[in-house]
């Protein structure tokens, strides 16, 4: 299974989308750490951790997802990720 990159929210920041060999779970790493992630809708900033990873999703479908992780997202930014996630070749529906 192949990663890949997803744009989310408002400012479109990339996330590399990684599968894991659980079906339909991914990790969610930042594609650019110097990326500028600030939220400046939200006036809150996010740290990213030096391996980039900012959480972990398993989807069953567009609005069914258990997400684990930092409060790097919102919960519209979630859903955007999930819907994103079921719209790759990698995601098989149960």
């Amino acid at each position: 299974m192949e990663t890949f990159e997803i744009p989310v929210g408002p400012s479109q920041r990339l996330l590399k989308i990684e599968p894991q060999g659980t079906t339909n779970t991914y990790k969610i790493f930042a594609a650019d750490r110097a990326q500028d992630w600030i939220d400046h809708e939200q006036a809150r900033s996010v740290d990213i951790p030096d391996d980039g990873l900012l959480g972990t999703i398993t989807v069953r479908s567009e609005r069914d997802f258990d997400f684990e992780g930092g409060g790097a997202f919102s919960g519209d930014e979630i859903l955007g990720i999930a819907a994103q996630i079921t719209l790759h070749p990698s995601f098989q529906q149960q």
